[in-house]
């Protein structure tokens, strides 16, 4: 399984926000230099965080934007899907399935690999992801 660009930006670009929480707007120029994201690809990806819930546009002279919930509430399953819509593995998992081969021995085992795939991104909140980083950057290196 690869995640793809956008989900990646929208997670970087999340955490920055999870990093800031409860200290106001954040403009997207302020998230694009601290993680060196691209603007123009960014936007798109925000509209799409916006539009699932998980991020709000403040607008006017301070505006930017904000978790729209509090980091330990929003996980990285919630991230990847606003921007690349449902998990899925593969054909056999896809919602209908796009595999005709109903009687596949694998199906059984991509439907595992899925379960697991999905809980642990769903287990993984942005506040997990700072948490790390900010453990990561005390250890004496």
């Amino acid at each position: 399984m690869k995640v793809s660009a956008a989900a990646e930006l929208a997670v970087r670009g999340a955490i920055v926000l999870a990093e800031k929480y409860g200290r106001g707007p954040i403009t997207l120029d302020q998230i694009c230099a601290r993680r060196d994201l691209p603007k123009q690809y960014l936007v798109k990806i925000f509209a799409s965080l916006t539009r699932a819930g998980l991020v709000m546009p403040i607008r006017g002279k301070n505006g930017g934007y904000m978790l729209a919930r509090t980091p330990s509430r929003i996980s990285l399953l919630n991230i990847i899907e606003a921007v690349e819509g449902p998990l899925a593995l593969n054909y056999c998992q896809q919602d209908p399935p796009q595999c005709q081969e109903e009687d596949c021995p694998m199906r059984s085992v991509w439907a595992e690999l899925q379960h697991a795939v999905h809980d642990r991104l769903a287990a993984f909140t942005l506040a997990d992801c700072v948490s790390r980083q900010l453990s990561q950057a005390a250890e004496p290196g």
